[in-house]
């Protein structure tokens, strides 16, 4: 073979050598591929031999125990022996099916909700004791179930008017009329007019009971009447006297033209009796109201019937302006004679000096004369002393003048008389008074709030009254219901409250407390196991509570209770043979194919080291030769 032949042969041998290598990397490789294979295989297997399910257990019709899968529709559905559940989502909502969603919301009550299953109707019990609870046993004898409200609008119409004249309706409550709390005898009228609004209601020979008869009672319940507190009456403030001022009368008396013209004239004796006469006969003098004046010596009698006026007497015979000093001095004499002594005493001067006048002159012979101006028919002397000489008149007249001029402390003693006797007592009677007052104030706000109250009382017991029986006669229950000796009733009585149902008329229409869930999840086993396992849904149970049910009332004594699916006795977790047999059907299909293939790799790689070792030799002989023509050619060419 020549060299360059060789050396070609050689090339195709180490391709072929790397080739060989190359493939038997790959199938090594393949072969560590399937050991991961089947550690993964042996994984799933020892996995699935763990492998449960849930299983829900029940009875059927014959009290025989029937497991089923646990799905939502296979808990949820009717069964006659049977616990009722519930799977509720994150938000609280019940999950129910298309068909109970649609049954609730085309019902606008729990009747006709029942009714979409088969449930019918049945007389209420709780029909005839409401009546029975509004009108008493008798009930027939008032309500009309055509006219339900008659009764209600006869009383309130009869009565209305007679209480809106106390009570005036104010937010929650009533204020009340003060002018009928106040009078005594306008309360008592009212009550009248309010019981005979009553008693004009014919109720014929019926017999009134219940919740009627406690609104009608309550009406005419009204507190009876309390006088209320007296006042005390205030004193009156005693007017202050108009004092005259004694000693400026006096002077102005004394200086007048006529006291002095007393000693002027021989005539003064006369001018003694005139300025006398003036302040017993003139205006507002003692001499007023009586026809006569007595002394000690005797009694001067006027004969009204022929005497002039007396209001003339007073210097009417002189032209002298103004007479105005006596007139006014007559009148304090007369006015304060009976409570001064010191006037007491002046006036007694004034009679007695009157009196000895009046005898002189009539002994005189000057009774009668034109000189004095007096008139016999005026005066008649019925007794007298011994007559005074002119000189014992004009010292008795000095004397009164005296005593005149000693008036300039009288006023000061009358006002201060009159301030102790009159206005101090009057003070201390406002004190009193005002004591009282503010007591009287005191217990009268007492005795108006008392009356408030009990006017409220009597008020808001007639409210409630009246509000129960009218609220019982709005709220009564249907007189058929959905029978509950229906085995479904009370199942799906509890479904109605779940999904919203307020009361057996009401419910609520969002979709708050429940939601639709697609059939596909519906029965779906898996999906609820993995769905309760992490926590995606929860379960509540309808349990029998002695006490009763708190959220809901209507439910009565059964209640929708939150449970642990781990708690629940229907439902048992057991191992899921099925999938273990698969798996296990699997693993040794795998285990096979993994096999197989190992020995197929085993077969290729002895394959490949064969065609390796006979390359490898012929790579050497050839290598050999090559070398060899090599040595032979440097040494022919040494």
């Amino acid at each position: 073979m020549g060299l360059a032949a060789s050396q070609a042969r050689l090339l195709s041998i180490t391709a072929r050598l790397t080739h060989n290598e190359t493939q038997s990397q790959l199938i090594t490789n393949a072969k560590l591929r399937l050991s991961d294979k089947s550690s993964e295989a042996s994984k799933e297997y020892m996995e699935a031999l763990n492998a449960t399910k849930f299983v829900y257990t029940n009875y059927d019709s014959s009290g025989n125990q029937v497991s089923q899968a646990m799905t939502v529709g296979t808990v949820t559905q009717y069964s006659d022996i049977k616990n009722q559940y519930g799977f509720v989502d994150s938000a609280g909502r019940l999950l129910v099916s298309s068909q109970d969603a649609k049954n609730y919301e085309t019902s606008n009550d729990l009747a006709t909700f029942l009714g979409k299953y088969g449930i019918g109707d049945m007389d209420n019990p709780k029909y005839d004791e409401a009546l029975e609870n509004i009108y008493g046993e008798e009930f027939g004898n008032f309500f009309d179930e055509g006219n339900p409200n008659s009764w209600y609008d006869k009383i309130n119409g009869a009565t209305a008017g007679s209480i809106g004249q106390m009570a005036t309706v104010s937010g929650t409550g009533a204020s009340f009329n003060d002018s009928l709390i106040k009078d005594e005898a306008a309360y008592n009228a009212w009550v009248e007019s309010l019981k005979n609004s009553v008693n004009g209601i014919d109720f014929g020979d019926k017999k009134t009971e219940g919740l009627f008869n406690t609104w009608v009672d309550s009406i005419t319940d009204v507190p009876e009447y309390v006088a209320e507190p007296t006042a005390p009456i205030k004193p009156t403030a005693p007017q202050r006297p108009a004092f005259p001022d004694f000693s400026a009368l006096a002077t102005a008396y004394n200086g007048s033209q006529c006291y002095g013209a007393v000693g002027a004239s021989l005539s003064g004796i006369g001018h003694m009796e005139h300025n006398l006469a003036a302040l017993i006969w003139g205006e507002g003098g003692m001499g007023e109201g009586s026809c006569s004046i007595t002394n000690s010596s005797g009694t001067i009698t006027v004969n009204r019937d022929v005497a002039i006026d007396y209001k003339y007497v007073s210097l009417t015979n002189y032209d002298f302006s103004d007479t105005t000093s006596s007139k006014e001095l007559a009148a304090a004499l007369n006015e304060y004679g009976e409570q001064y002594q010191q006037i007491a005493d002046i006036q007694q001067t004034l009679i007695d000096l009157y009196c000895d006048v009046i005898n002189y002159l009539h002994n005189s012979g000057g009774v009668g004369s034109s000189t004095t101006h007096l008139d016999s028919r005026r005066y008649t002397l019925n007794g007298s002393a011994g007559v005074k000489t002119a000189d014992q008149l004009y010292a008795s007249w000095k004397d009164f003048y005296n005593q005149l001029g000693n008036f300039s402390t009288l006023q000061d003693e009358m006002i201060k008389e009159w301030e102790e006797e009159v206005w101090k007592p009057y003070e201390e009677q406002l004190k009193q008074y005002e004591k009282d007052y503010a007591q009287y104030q005191e217990d009268y706000q007492k005795w108006h709030d008392d009356f408030i109250g009990a006017l409220n009382n009597w008020y808001d017991q007639m409210k409630n009254a009246k509000e129960a029986y009218k609220d019982a006669l709005d709220n009564l229950p249907a007189k058929q219901i959905p029978d509950e000796n229906d085995p479904k009733y009370q199942w799906y009585t509890n479904l109605w409250f779940r999904m919203g149902g307020l009361s057996d008329a009401e419910k609520q229409d969002n979709q708050n407390n429940y939601k639709i869930l697609d059939d596909y999840y519906m029965y779906n086993e898996n999906w609820l196991k993995f769905a309760l396992e992490h926590g995606i849904v929860t379960m509540e149970q309808v349990q029998f509570q002695e006490e009763g049910e708190t959220i809901n009332e209507k439910m009565n004594q059964y209640a929708w209770t939150a449970i642990q699916y781990g708690n629940c006795a229907d439902l048992v977790e057991v191992t899921d043979d099925v999938a273990i047999a698969k798996a296990e059907a699997e693993y040794q299909r795998k285990t096979a194919d993994i096999q197989a293939k190992d020995k197929k790799y085993d077969n290729d790689l002895k394959k490949l080291d064969t065609t390796h070792n006979a390359l490898q030799t012929e790579y050497d002989s050839i290598k050999s030769v090559i070398d060899k023509n090599v040595e032979r050619s440097f040494k022919a060419f040494s």
